[in-house]
């Protein structure tokens, strides 16, 4: 019994210490000027994804590496024109892989194996997580009032 309790705090504590680690910055490097998403629908049935943009500006270089968005991961893409754009591209589409089905087990070996990874945040719709380097430490900042936008205000 004695042996049970340990092994629960063990456990408990671990937990605690996963949670301490994926900290937010409170204090990051730049500063984010304007933070929206916009889904899109391509032009064959089941295309369609969300675009993330990020205008951001800082004194520093620094190396952003991904945006988890919508309980999906994207790597963000870096566009340097007058502004800093951060561009993350979630591919949404409901198109199916080919997969083999067959009497032969032995032929289904060459199907791609379903991965099942925990998100590791508890985001609401408009709030997103970047990740980024500085000296070769990877640091999270949560955005937390991400806008829709509709085609329709992409007109005005």
């Amino acid at each position: 019994m004695k042996a049970l309790q340990i092994l629960s705090i063990v456990i408990i504590l671990f937990g605690f210490s996963q949670c301490g680690s994926m900290q937010f910055d409170k204090n990051p490097p730049f500063k984010i000027i304007s933070a929206t998403y916009q889904n899109w629908v391509g032009g064959q049935p089941g295309v369609k994804g969300t675009n993330v943009k990020i205008q951001f500006t800082s004194t520093k270089t620094i190396q952003f590496d991904s945006i988890y968005f919508d309980n999906r991961v994207a790597k963000l893409e870096t566009k340097n024109s007058n502004d800093n754009l951060l561009i993350g591209y979630f591919n949404t589409s409901s198109i199916k892989r080919d997969i083999i089905l067959d009497a032969n087990p032995t032929k289904e070996l060459k199907n791609p194996v379903l991965e099942i990874k925990k998100f590791p945040f508890d985001l609401k719709e408009n709030e997103a997580v970047i990740s980024y380097k500085i000296n070769d430490e990877i640091k999270y900042y949560k955005i937390n009032e991400l806008i829709k936008v509709n085609s329709t205000n992409l007109l005005k």
